[in-house]
């Protein structure tokens, strides 16, 4: 009966390794990358425009922006609102942490610099230098375009959660108006 036991220990022991191996690697190691992008968060405000450097050592080739901004999110350098849908991540508002104070503590804040306001038409909208992100224009669309460090970043055609991570990347959230 003691055996019996044991063998159904060693099973179950077996059994739980073998899936925390397979939910630990869900994606996999992954090629360890090299560079830098940036994260811009554009406000109609020039002086409340953030840019954010990442660098991209601590990442792979399986990553995607949304890793990025987590990541951010963990070391206090951006704050966010937003919740995961079948396309990704889908963020609401996004901006940097600023100390505050309240009853003589000191804590970290969230500061939205750009949020959505869907009865005004105001969406956060995503735009890249990464050409395979951007969207292809077609015959009756033209892409949205946005400036940014002289460069033009065009309207991602994939939400953060696909973004892919290159060397000198320019990842730009803004708001945009649609009045549908």
């Amino acid at each position: 009966m003691k055996s019996k036991k044991t063998l159904l220990y060693l099973v179950l022991a077996a059994v739980l390794a073998f899936s925390a191996f397979f939910i630990g690697c869900d994606k996999g190691e992954g090629a360890p990358l090299k560079g830098t992008m940036t994260i811009v968060i554009l406000s109609e405000d020039a002086s409340k425009t953030k840019e954010v450097q990442v660098d991209l050592s601590k990442f792979t080739d399986k990553d995607n922006v949304d890793d990025v901004i987590d990541a951010l999110a963990s070391e206090q350098k951006i704050c966010y609102k937003g919740s995961k849908g079948i396309y990704g991540m889908y963020y609401t508002a996004i901006g940097i942490p600023v100390e505050s104070e309240y009853n003589g503590e000191t804590y970290m804040a969230d500061s939205y610099i750009i949020e959505e306001n869907s009865s005004a038409g105001q969406y956060v909208y995503v735009f890249t230098s990464v050409e395979s992100d951007q969207l292809k224009v077609t015959e009756g669309y033209t892409a949205q375009s946005v400036e940014y460090g002289g460069q033009k970043l065009i309207e991602s055609s994939k939400g953060v959660s696909y973004l892919n991570l290159v060397d000198g990347a320019v990842v730009c959230f803004s708001l945009i108006v649609y009045a549908g």
